[in-house]
């Protein structure tokens, strides 16, 4: 069963939004929750591959809805190994200390700025527990993603390297708990 987190109710103007996050284990993935979760990637247009089984790349999904509609999504995911590489970060030696990545982080700009990202990471962040984590984000192009890594224990390391998708300059953002 998937498990409900807290709801958590926005005052917007007169109208009160009411935003559920649905904590998904892998042995909890359906058909629906990769669909959801596949749309949401390509709302987002920066991950490449077979959407529909990026959901089964991870071990944690949370994905955040509002009035029935998908707000936003993350999830903790395997490690992109290639991050950590002489050609990217320039950090080969430490990926040994990492497993699992958080990441697919993406809220729709019709919600920005009410919390969502920063509320998905922090219940997969509980969920997770206490181990090493690393992420991956635009650094100059997504401002917003850095400060809610770096409150929430990560720190850049490594080399920024330039996206083969779209030309923004990434950054490895490690947190050794």
């Amino acid at each position: 069963m998937r498990r409900k987190h807290r709801a958590i109710t926005i005052r917007k103007s007169l109208r009160e939004m009411k935003i559920e996050y649905d904590l998904i284990s892998k042995s909890q993935l359906t058909d629906e929750v990769r669909g959801c979760f596949a749309a949401a990637l390509k709302q987002q247009g920066k991950v490449q591959g077979d959407l529909w089984r990026k959901a089964d790349r991870c071990k944690l999904l949370c994905i955040a809805r509002i009035d029935g509609k998908v707000a936003g999504i993350g999830a903790i995911k395997v490690k992109t190994e290639s991050d950590f590489s002489n050609e990217k970060a320039g950090l080969p030696k430490q990926s040994n200390d990492f497993e699992w990545e958080l990441g697919y982080l993406y809220t729709d700009p019709s919600y920005a700025g009410k919390g969502i990202a920063k509320n998905i990471a922090r219940i997969l962040l509980d969920k997770f527990g206490q181990e090493n984590l690393m992420a991956s984000t635009e650094i100059s192009a997504n401002p917003a993603m850095v400060k809610i890594l770096e409150q929430l224990g990560f720190r850049l390391y490594g080399n920024p390297w330039k996206s083969n998708i779209h030309n923004n300059y990434l950054g490895l953002f490690l947190r050794y708990t």
